[in-house]
């Protein structure tokens, strides 16, 4: 999917204290220049993050706050074949789209270096819902 002219995300990432220190070097290296500058407003980290301890949970918000940023195309496939496989020992869930309202969703579980479509994996799990739904009243 090729996303145009301004770009809008927000990916949370949950891991330990210590992947998620990782990840926020990965973020500040600049390995993502070639998609975008990483802004240090970017990076949000949670409140529990200070104190907690390097084996404890917590969770980092990657979101530019509908600050568009100026592209001229944006690759989503090439950019979080990148920043998920960065991300592989975090859980990965999140929503890239442009001005045009063009939305991609995807997820990636931690100890995966890919992503998939949320959108997918969603309709999935409705038709598996339904079809329980269906099965338990013919039981009745």
């Amino acid at each position: 999917m090729t996303l145009y002219e301004e770009l809008y995300f927000e990916i949370t990432l949950t891991g330990t204290k210590a992947e998620i220190k990782r990840f926020t070097s990965f973020l500040k290296s600049g390995e993502l220049d070639d998609f975008f500058e990483v802004e240090p407003d970017y990076i949000s980290l949670d409140d529990s993050y200070a104190t907690a301890d390097e084996d404890e949970e917590t969770r980092l918000i990657f979101t530019n706050d509908d600050w568009g940023v100026e592209i001229d195309e944006f690759d989503v496939d090439e950019f979080l074949d990148i920043f998920c496989r960065a991300a592989k020992s975090l859980e990965v869930q999140g929503t890239l789209y442009d001005a045009d309202d063009e939305e991609f969703s995807f997820i990636s579980a931690a100890g995966d270096g890919y992503y998939v479509n949320a959108k997918s994996i969603t309709k999935f799990n409705d038709e598996l819902d339904e079809h329980a739904r269906e099965e338990e009243s013919d039981e009745e």
